[in-house]
């Protein structure tokens, strides 16, 4: 009976050694395998992130082609505008010049005139 017990016990152990070996490379495949698709999820992340990182780039070469653009429009328009105020204020002038012209012409007549 001892001896069967012995048997039974080295039979368990070994079995247990071999459940044991058999676990532990199932849990080493299903490791590899986890493991394979973070890598590909980590590669997929990654050329995400280039996308976004290269479409970034794209939006800030527009962004500052369109803010050129636009100081380039607004120095024009500011350009524009200034001549244009120049010129009403010469001929705000001239009319000044001409009124005072036409006041002392209007004196000079009605002093004739008295």
């Amino acid at each position: 009976m001892v001896k069967i017990k012995k048997k039974l016990a080295g039979v368990k152990e070994t079995a247990t050694r071999e459940d044991l070996n058999k676990f532990k490379e199932e849990i080493i495949h299903e490791f590899h395998v986890i493991s394979e698709g973070l890598i590909d999820q980590i590669k997929l992340l990654a050329e995400g992130h280039s996308g976004i990182v290269k479409r970034l780039d794209r939006m800030e070469r527009e962004n500052e082609r369109q803010h050129l653009e636009t100081r380039s429009l607004v120095k024009i328009s500011f350009s524009e505008l200034d001549r244009r105020v120049s010129e009403l204020e010469s001929e705000v002038r001239d009319l000044q010049v001409w009124r005072k012209e036409i006041q002392s012409r209007l004196q000079k007549l009605i002093l004739r005139n008295l």
